[in-house]
């Protein structure tokens, strides 16, 4: 897992960034035509939702001795033409503090380029985030303690809009509570269907259920969230169930249930980590299962992450989101 850190402007990280891992030996992949037509026609789209993240994706391709027109179309298509990551995520609050424990689920042979980077850029809050890709991310915590994380949802069409890598990252870095992150999926273009979990330290969590052309709010019960890949509002295809969403959905539920009370990361953990409900995947046949699991106190900043299969692989403490926080005070 790489652990890139990401500071300055958004175009200046961007090539920065591209730069040590073309000095390293990565060259941009081919882009499908398919996909390069796609990403011209979400290319708009991308430009008013967030032009700071252009900026970006111009300065990487700088670096990586690429074009725009290829780093985004392969970005914006992520999720759309192919599988994307499963995962099952929870928040919880015990009365006093959030907890909360994501599970990264995807095909094992693509563990090597998930990363976890500490980003702050000028004028943005900082945050944690991880990601399966150099732009965008599937989750993270940000400087104010706003969790935000995403599961794929099946979905029947193909539009031109944005995939979940620019909601989340664009959450994190100008979002400070669930209410804020909630106006921002309300308004969010999107291209697939999604669940995404926000929670933060105030004892606030949702689960927005979003598709291309709508959106519900799901609120919890009893103090705890969870969401894994279905949408609730909605039933789920057995087609679909091959991975393991209801069974997941239903194990988080029961341990939630009986210790949202007495919450902490050691309790975090062993949900994170139980194998006979799934919610540490191993599905050897198809080659997919989980690939890394973060957990974390949403008040103190306390980010705990294992790189692999939670139940084999060590929660390791990750201080860089905290460190960067308490050099600015």
């Amino acid at each position: 897992m790489y652990h890139p850190r990401l500071k300055g402007n958004s175009y200046e990280a961007g090539k920065h960034y591209a730069e040590i891992l073309y000095k390293n030996g990565f060259r941009f992949p081919k882009v499908m035509e398919e996909k390069l037509k796609y990403g011209e026609s979400c290319k708009q789209i991308l430009t008013d939702f967030d032009p700071h993240i252009v900026k970006e994706i111009q300065g990487f391709a700088k670096g990586c001795h690429s074009s725009f027109e290829e780093v985004s179309s392969f970005l914006l298509s992520i999720g759309v033409f192919e599988l994307a990551g499963q995962c099952s995520i929870f928040s919880a609050y015990n009365g006093k503090e959030m907890f909360i424990g994501r599970n990264y689920d995807m095909l094992f042979n693509l563990k090597n380029i998930t990363e976890s980077s500490l980003v702050c850029f000028d004028d943005k809050n900082k945050y944690l985030g991880q990601s399966d890709c150099f732009i965008g991310k599937v989750d993270g915590i940000n400087e104010h303690g706003l969790f935000v994380g995403i599961s794929s949802v099946p979905h029947d069409e193909i539009k031109p809009g944005l995939n979940f890598y620019f909601a989340v990252k664009y959450i994190l870095e100008n979002c400070r509570t669930v209410d804020e992150g909630i106006d921002v999926l309300k308004r969010f273009p999107s291209s697939v269907a999604n669940n995404y979990l926000l929670a933060d330290p105030l004892g606030n969590m949702a689960v927005v259920e979003v598709t291309p052309n709508s959106y519900q709010v799901r609120l919890p019960i009893n103090n705890y969230i969870h969401c894994t890949n279905h949408h609730e509002s909605t039933s789920l295809t057995e087609s679909w169930n091959w991975s393991k969403s209801k069974e997941r959905f239903e194990t988080l539920d029961t341990r939630l249930k009986h210790n949202v009370n007495s919450m902490d990361l050691t309790i975090a953990q062993s949900i994170m980590s139980e194998t006979k409900g799934h919610v540490c995947l191993n599905l050897k046949e198809q080659q997919f299962g989980t690939l890394f699991s973060v957990i974390g106190n949403l008040n103190t900043l306390d980010i705990r992450r294992a790189e692999g299969q939670p139940n084999r692989a060590k929660y390791k403490p990750d201080r860089r989101l905290i460190d960067a926080v308490l050099k600015d005070v």
